[in-house]
């Protein structure tokens, strides 16, 4: 089994974090612009890239494990460092691209948790929101049935259809 074919998956698996990353760096300036639409578009093509790095993580994992089973013992997964003794002549080129793919994990982790605050803050505002609105009516209920003994009595609204 060629050691290319790592390489090429573990490439293709970076290429398509990178996306990923660009995505949730879109999905940020949605959030803040407020802009459904667009949040909407963006996760479900974010739920496309995940679906393609899942696919492409599980073909890495079936590669390391049959290279593990043809170069020692089946039940052992070969290291990062162990599978590059394996390629002298690439380790600096895979080694760059696994600082790299570290580096763009981490980007993507804190665009992440800054995307979870922006929404954690938007949906506080939100409740914040609906509660002064809940405050100005009253804790009248607005649609109910109406009888005759409350045809007299009059309800808060802050909207009003009077002109």
């Amino acid at each position: 089994m060629p050691l290319s074919e790592f390489k090429e998956i573990f490439k293709k698996e970076y290429e398509q974090y990178c996306i990923l990353l660009d995505k949730a760096q879109s999905k940020q300036q949605a959030i803040m612009e407020n802009d459904i639409d667009e949040l909407a578009e963006i996760v479900s093509y974010e739920q496309e890239i995940i679906e393609l790095i899942e696919e492409l993580e599980s073909k890495r994992h079936s590669f390391l494990n049959d290279f593990a089973a043809e170069k020692k013992a089946a039940d052992t997964e070969f290291s990062f460092a162990e599978l590059m003794a394996f390629m002298p002549e690439e380790r600096e080129g895979m080694q760059e691209l696994k600082a790299d793919f570290l580096t763009v994990l981490d980007q993507l982790q804190q665009i992440n948790e800054e995307n979870k605050q922006l929404i954690e803050d938007s949906l506080k505002i939100s409740e914040y929101s609906l509660e002064l609105i809940r405050q100005a009516v009253g804790k009248e209920n607005v649609y109910s049935k109406k009888d005759k003994s409350d045809s007299l009595r009059q309800t808060n609204h802050i909207i009003n259809k009077k002109i």
